[in-house]
């Protein structure tokens, strides 16, 4: 995503931000930053089966998966309460930005202690910052929330979330829709220790919005995908993707505890196409090894060699 940084400082609000097509400037969203949402939730051994049962692999019996955090605390808007697009509309908790796309750009995710299936979860929710930029597409807002999920009381993990919301892209509703066949196939990517093929399909997005009760559209309802917001096909969820990688790793790394997962969406998968998920040890990129912890870059390869999700995982 090729953005320049705003001149409003992050967590200011972005107030007077104004857009190159001359669009009004955004509102002071300053009284937003330091709200906070608790919602509480039980890790239950379906919600574990069902994910196994998704990922084709069977689940542990004890422990949820790192990236099963994604499926506790589902949103539980009412019909009415939902926009266009499926989503809950803005201006609840979080702040009522005027752009109708929004994209999950990546977490920063430290795991503290594992979640065992049975445990009462809590969930608090920050909101860090709520920053407007420039991008050559037109104007965005990156909204930083931060997720401290604790079991039984205990701390078991940070999550550091940005959200990305962006302009409409203009598409003729009286046009053809852009959908078009999967992009082509190709070689799996070189220079990797490891690279497993996936290939999502339209059953696979379903159950996983299903269980995660994600009702944006793009995933599920063809029409509106190609036709409202532009894309060729169904969008494969940006965490489904990631916990796809994360599953991959740890079906190398069995007794791997995981410390620290970082990862970021670089461009969209759709549904069908041909993905690699791929991995290698690497050195931490600051130079620093704690004694003990590994370092393991990944990476979703999509069609013609493009890095969709780049991640860093560290494990012990």
């Amino acid at each position: 995503m090729d953005v320049q940084a705003s001149s409003t400082a992050p967590g200011t609000g972005g107030a007077g931000q104004a857009g190159s097509d001359g669009g009004q400037p955004l509102p002071d969203y300053s009284e937003w930053i330091g709200r906070t949402e608790t919602l509480t939730d039980v890790a239950a051994p379906s919600v574990a089966l069902r994910l196994g049962a998704v990922l084709d692999r069977p689940a542990g019996p004890e422990r949820v998966c790192p990236g099963g955090h994604w499926l506790h605390f589902t949103p539980d808007a009412a019909m009415s309460e939902l926009g266009p697009d499926g989503h809950p509309r803005l201006g609840g908790f979080m702040p009522p930005l005027p752009f109708p796309r929004r994209m999950w750009a990546g977490s920063r995710i430290a795991y503290h202690a594992p979640i065992r299936v049975g445990q009462s979860l809590e969930k608090t929710t920050t909101i860090e910052a709520v920053t407007p930029k420039e991008g050559r597409s037109g104007r965005l807002c990156f909204v930083e929330l931060r997720h401290d999920v604790s079991a039984d009381g205990a701390r078991a993990l940070t999550e550091h979330q940005t959200i990305v919301y962006k302009e409409a892209v203009p598409v003729d509703p009286e046009g053809p829709g852009p959908a078009r066949p999967p992009r082509a196939d190709g070689p799996a990517p070189e220079g990797w220790d490891w690279a497993e093929e996936k290939r999502t399909n339209e059953v696979m997005l379903f159950r996983y919005s299903a269980l995660t009760f994600n009702s944006h559209r793009i995933h599920y309802d063809l029409p509106y995908a190609t036709q409202e917001e532009g894309y060729p096909g169904l969008v494969v969820h940006g965490p489904l993707s990631a916990t796809m990688l994360m599953d991959s790793f740890l079906q190398r790394h069995p007794d791997a505890q995981v410390l620290t997962f970082d990862f970021s969406a670089r461009s969209p998968l759709f549904v069908g196409e041909q993905t690699f998920m791929c991995g290698r040890e690497t050195a931490p990129e600051d130079g620093s090894a704690e004694e003990g912890v590994r370092t393991q870059e990944l990476a979703v390869v999509g069609p013609g060699g493009a890095v969709c999700v780049k991640a860093t995982l560290t494990h012990r």
